[in-house]
């Protein structure tokens, strides 16, 4: 027996494969829990012993346990929004979106507004329109002939799913209520209103930017997210994320306060079944707006934060850089953020450097968006270790794409915690390292990571929430289309990539000494599987999933026929 607690468990699981992601990642048979605690792990024959009078025992059946999925960069938030509005997923020409349009505009009254998900299939809507039979977008006139009685809006995709354009598209009714007609003008050089040869407005905005901003503009008309609507979905996304294994969070892209409200309801509510630390999302005008808000109320979220093992607040997402136009759009419905969840801002390099410095001097954690500017980052960060050394406080660069070795040792001895995105950068995005596999070594270089000494774990960003298509995107290094190895020196193992969705993940919120392993005095989240994670053919990872998840040996999920 690996290791045991004082004590009758009131719950065993046996039979199994338990993937204990120790120190020496042994696989055990059995766990047995008290309360929401481990007791202990090893074989049938010791942990079946503990059980006390009435405990619970639970035959897996052989399948795999392995320790709750902490997803670092989650927006788990945005999952459940999806089911409000209708898909139109699996439809292949504009009379089938007509058809869709038409039956649900059967069910409203005329007037009210009938709005649908992107066109295409989730979770990135990639391929459209060239996957449409007619090769084109729909157009108002194609939307009015299905709900001539409604303004139809079919919202873009969120662009951070696959890559901008985002295509969005309204009828007449629609247009006419948000007042756009041929004298309207564009609201940005990355939105284009696309007009027919008489100069009418076809319906189709094609917005460039990297975060959208036509439904704060153009579209603002149309309906938005209400506050009962993000706590119902939220609810949603947790029962979601548990399905596939996850059992904690950490939002280090920050959390606007609308978001931060709706976590309070369900906390309010004793309804939290994933353990959620965010990250404030601040709306700043100036630095000494910073400063007072850090002076002033900091410090409920300083060091590893304020909260309960369920719900915690701890640091800053602050922005390097970004776009000034995004930026004061989509913060003029304050406090409504759509898709984002987060206030989108701009701050100049001398702003950037100013904050964060005022972030250290109030012990506040930083997290920032690295993919482009991470040699600026760190020069800053680095300008702010000399005064106030920054290791132990796990300030965090997130969307790490591309390292040098000088880089990465800097990382290091700074103590920061690098998050990566593998399905994105390499799966969705990867084609720029087809015929560079130099270059692709570079990638979210895992194996590199390892050698070096660099504290890093993995986020699912929401495309999609399963954590298993992220963790094989580690292991495989395929791209969507070639199905091309990239970088094959930086291909993980199967026990290394867990260990970084695990225990690395449990870093990002001081909690490695809580969770992140099973083993004894842990607390007991756990996650049995639909398969055998380490023997199952490599192609099949993605569609791993939970049978069976704890949450503090509370049972949050649990397949009908398990």
């Amino acid at each position: 027996m690996v290791g045991i607690m004082a004590g009758a468990a009131d719950c065993v699981l046996h039979n199994g494969k338990v993937l204990t992601v120790d120190a020496r990642d042994s696989i055990q048979e059995a766990v047995a829990i008290r309360g929401s605690r481990i007791v202990a792990v090893g074989r049938d024959s010791d942990v079946l012993q503990l059980a006390g009078p009435g405990a619970r025992t639970i035959d897996l059946g052989g399948r795999t346990v392995i320790p709750g999925i902490v997803d670092i960069h989650a927006h788990m938030d945005r999952e459940g929004l999806k089911s409000i509005y209708p898909s139109l997923e699996g439809l292949r020409s504009i009379r089938e979106i007509q058809e869709r349009i038409r039956g649900l505009a059967a069910d409203k009254a005329p007037g009210e507004w009938v709005v649908t998900m992107p066109i295409g299939d989730p979770p990135n809507y990639a391929d459209m329109p060239q996957l449409l039979e007619e090769g084109r977008f729909p157009n108002r006139h194609d939307l009015d002939e299905a709900a001539p009685d409604n303004p139809v809006y079919i919202k873009g995709i969120w662009t951070p799913w696959n890559v901008p354009p985002a295509v969005s598209i309204a009828n007449s009714a629609a247009l006419q209520l948000s007042g756009i007609d041929r004298h309207t003008r564009s609201p940005d050089s990355s939105v284009t209103i696309e007009v027919a040869t008489d100069g009418e407005p076809t319906g189709v905005f094609v917005d460039t930017g990297r975060y959208p901003s036509v439904e704060f503009t153009l579209m603002q008309g149309a309906p938005r997210f209400t506050a009962q609507q993000r706590v119902e979905a939220l609810k949603e996304s947790m029962r979601l994320y548990n399905s596939v294994g996850t059992t904690g969070t950490y939002e280090g892209h920050g959390v606007a306060p609308e978001v931060l409200q709706a976590y309070k309801t369900v906390w309010d509510a004793g309804e939290m079944t994933v353990r959620a630390n965010l990250t404030v999302s601040p709306h700043w005008q100036s630095v000494a707006d910073a400063a007072r808000e850090m002076e002033s109320w900091g410090h409920s979220f300083s060091g590893p934060g304020f909260g309960d093992e369920y719900l915690r607040v701890s640091g800053y997402f602050i922005q390097y850089g970004g776009n000034r136009y995004t930026a004061g759009e989509r913060s003029s419905l304050l406090p409504y953020t759509g898709w984002a969840g987060f206030i989108q801002s701009y701050h100049s390099p001398e702003f950037f450097a100013e904050a964060v410095m005022l972030a250290a001097r109030n012990n506040i954690r930083v997290n920032t968006l690295v993919r482009e500017p991470l040699e600026e980052v760190l020069q800053v960060f680095e300008d702010v270790d000399r005064e106030i050394p920054l290791r132990g406080r796990r300030w965090t660069l997130a969307h790490v794409l591309q390292t040098t070795d000088q880089q990465l040792n800097r990382i290091r001895d700074m103590g920061l915690l690098v998050e990566t995105i593998p399905l994105t950068e390499l799966w969705l995005r990867g084609s720029p390292y087809l015929d560079n596999q130099k270059l692709a070594e570079t990638a979210v270089a895992h194996r590199r990571y390892l050698e070096m000494g660099v504290d890093f774990s993995f986020g699912t960003d929401n495309k999609p929430y399963n954590p298993f298509a992220t963790l094989w995107a580690a292991v495989a290094r395929r791209e969507r289309v070639t199905d091309q190895v990239l970088g094959p020196g930086q291909r993980l193992s199967r026990p290394e990539a867990l260990r970084a969705f695990t225990e690395g993940g449990a870093r990002y919120s001081f909690d490695e000494g809580e969770r992140g392993s099973l083993e004894p005095g842990k607390l007991a989240d756990l996650a049995a599987l639909s398969h055998d994670l380490l023997e199952m053919p490599e192609e099949e990872i993605p569609e791993v999933h939970s049978v069976l998840t704890m949450l503090g040996g509370r049972i949050v999920h649990q397949e009908v026929d398990f």
